[in-house]
């Protein structure tokens, strides 16, 4: 799994450097809007920007993530329909139909990178949650959920996944967790968890999802007000 997830964790450092390319494409020579993308009537806000939270000194031990522990709580079923909507068009391979499940802004923090700092993506527009999701390269098979706070803890199986940047190769069976922050239906954080103990099995996985015609997946958001992100 560390190897899966450090690969997981270069690729949204990745994404943000498309996004900021693409931002600059798309202002020269262009003035019609992306296709498929949310209606604007004002101006374009910055692209995806990536910070990185530095580990402590001399890396004795990791970096600050969440790691809220078991409860037992169920997660509510408005949450658990977000989560499962998600990754079931994940696993689908329509990164654009899993992208209309984030709020804008919002983060994506997929776990320390191999200098132990933790790269936080501040996501702020329908696209640049497209090339979020493009970057997992497996599907996910949603298992169960519970509520740690202010986080769902989710536990997926990972599936191999059609469609764009779809390639969970050795990763395909394994399990894995992630914090979710969800707000009026909407996923405001998304953070890579470390497992509970017992996740390490490894079972077959089904065959990815074949391409279908999605239910309505929530209405694009509209770009909140600056700072009204979460603080993780």
């Amino acid at each position: 799994m560390v190897a899966i997830r450090s690969r997981l964790a270069m690729a949204v450092i990745a994404v943000a450097a498309v996004a900021a390319v693409a931002a600059v494409a798309a202002g020269c020579g262009s003035s019609g809007a992306k296709a498929g993308a949310p209606a604007k009537t004002r101006s374009q806000p910055p692209p995806a920007t990536a910070h990185t939270t530095p580990g402590p000194p001399g890396g004795s031990s990791g970096p600050t993530l969440p790691t809220p522990g078991p409860t037992g709580r169920p997660a509510s079923a408005d949450a658990v329909n977000v989560i499962r909507g998600w990754s079931d068009a994940l696993r689908r391979g329509d990164v654009r139909d899993a992208a209309r499940y984030f709020a804008l802004p919002s983060q994506f923090i997929n776990g320390p990178d191999a200098t132990g700092g933790v790269p936080v993506l501040t996501i702020r527009s329908f696209g640049e949650a497209a090339a979020v999701n493009a970057s997992l390269p497996c599907g996910a098979r949603f298992l169960s959920a519970d509520q740690r706070g202010r986080y769902v803890n989710a536990l997926f199986q990972l599936t191999d996944r059609p469609g764009p940047g779809g390639d969970c190769g050795a990763g395909t069976g394994q399990r894995a967790r992630t914090n979710f922050v969800i707000t009026g239906g909407r996923i405001v954080a998304w953070i890579r968890a470390p497992d509970d103990p017992g996740d390490s099995r490894h079972e077959p996985a089904p065959a990815p999802a074949q391409p279908a015609t999605p239910s309505a997946p929530p209405t694009p958001a509209e770009p909140s007000a600056p700072g009204t992100g979460p603080v993780i």
